[in-house]
């Protein structure tokens, strides 16, 4: 009971304290604010002028093989990427590049009175805020003295990074250029080996025409068998009727047999046959691969399967020529382009009403810290001489 007896009087003590102090702790904290908005007067003010500019689109580039790649249903993973395009435009416009070409610019080192290019550095990084929104537009402000200037100066922010953007864009583009076209030398001289490697095959076996060459191998050996077939039953007609193997007709027709089996082993083999019997001796088929359309039929398989390995490298090194004439023209487009790369949603204009200072936020600032101020003050000062009270009280009666 004394303890809380006690407490409410040192409470009601400090109360009467904070009451008999009133006049310094309200004059103290009016004061301060006068005092305030006072030099509140003093700060020059300045204007911030803002622009806001979309986000870049992402753009696939490669040498078309990026491009196969994102087409299949497998996860894209972004090594060494950290961020999006909207974060490189943001680091960009935060470099120091961009600071020291505004520096020169707008002669800030004059208009800061910085002594160094490092102190004007930071305090352009002071006075200018780039960030993203949460509508993932990308946001600039710059503030300045002159309202004309600030708005100026964020204005040429996106100058320079345009600027930027095109000087990247086009250096790897050039570099890129210089690289498919050295690839494209190299693959056009292993066409011409291909090619070539393809006509020698061509000239050596008459291969122009493979499957249409087979299909007619296939049907003249048709034909011949089947004339030889039924010229083999006239013959045997002929025998059956009383006619010898000596007579004219029956060797006639032999002779006639001969021949088309002879065309037909030659059709069969691709070779030249021998004598073929008595009235064809010292005479020879005169009938040369190298001067024929017809491919032999026992070397159609193999002839065609080399013919389509030789095709299939030819038409594969005319494919990946095909791509790289067009990557060489999409990187050469790229080189020379000089469309802007910063698109402006909202420019900057000339602002009306400063943004600093804020006389009243400081009058307020100071009147709550001279308010706190006053009271510990006052609070301090009745604690100290209750102590002086207490001690005189104790020591005085002892004396």
């Amino acid at each position: 009971m004394e303890r809380e007896e006690r407490k409410e009087i040192d409470i009601l003590d400090l109360l009467a304290a904070l009451y008999a102090g009133k006049g310094l702790v309200i004059g103290g904290t009016l004061a301060m604010c006068v005092l305030a908005g006072a030099l509140s007067f003093l700060i020059p003010r300045e204007f911030e002028s803002t622009v806001q500019i979309l986000p870049p689109k992402e753009q696939k580039q490669g040498f078309g093989f990026s491009d196969l790649l994102s087409a299949l249903p497998i996860p894209t993973l972004r090594l060494g990427e950290k961020g999006t395009p909207a974060d490189i435009f943001v680091a960009t416009l935060k470099s120091g590049l961009t600071r020291r070409v505004m520096i020169k610019k707008f002669n800030l080192l004059e208009r800061y009175g910085a002594e160094t290019m490092t102190d004007a550095v930071e305090m352009l990084a002071e006075k200018t805020v780039v960030d993203k929104t949460e509508d993932g537009t990308i946001l600039i402000a710059v503030l300045d003295q002159d309202p004309q200037t600030a708005a100026d100066m964020a204005m040429h922010y996106t100058v320079i990074l345009d600027k930027t953007n095109k000087k990247i864009a086009q250096t790897f583009s050039s570099e890129r250029l210089l690289f498919i076209r050295s690839l494209l030398s190299d693959e056009d001289e292993k066409l011409e080996v291909k090619m070539k490697s393809l006509q020698e095959f061509q000239s050596e076996h008459n291969a122009i025409a493979i499957e249409d060459q087979a299909r007619a191998v296939i049907g003249a050996a048709a034909a011949m068998q089947t004339d030889a077939m039924e010229l083999e039953i006239v013959r045997q007609g002929f025998i059956l009727s009383g006619l010898d193997e000596n007579h004219d007709k029956v060797k006639k027709l032999k002779r006639e047999i001969l021949l088309r089996q002879a065309a037909m082993t030659f059709l069969r083999e691709g070779i030249a046959p021998a004598d073929s019997g008595d009235s064809l001796k010292g005479k020879r088929l005169r009938l040369e691969i190298e001067q024929n359309l017809f491919l032999p039929l026992r070397d159609i398989p193999n002839v065609a399967q080399e013919y389509a390995k030789l095709e299939k490298d030819v038409l594969v090194q005319k494919a990946l020529l095909q791509l790289l004439l067009q990557q060489e023209a999409e990187a050469l487009i790229e080189a020379k382009n000089t469309t802007s790369t910063v698109q402006i949603l909202d420019p900057a204009v000339p602002a009306e009403i400063k943004a600093k200072p804020q006389r009243l936020l400081i009058v307020f600032i100071a009147g709550v810290l001279s308010l706190f101020a006053s009271i510990c003050y006052t609070l301090g000062a009745v604690y100290v001489d209750s102590l002086k009270a207490r001690w005189k009280a104790e020591y005085g009666a002892r004396a």
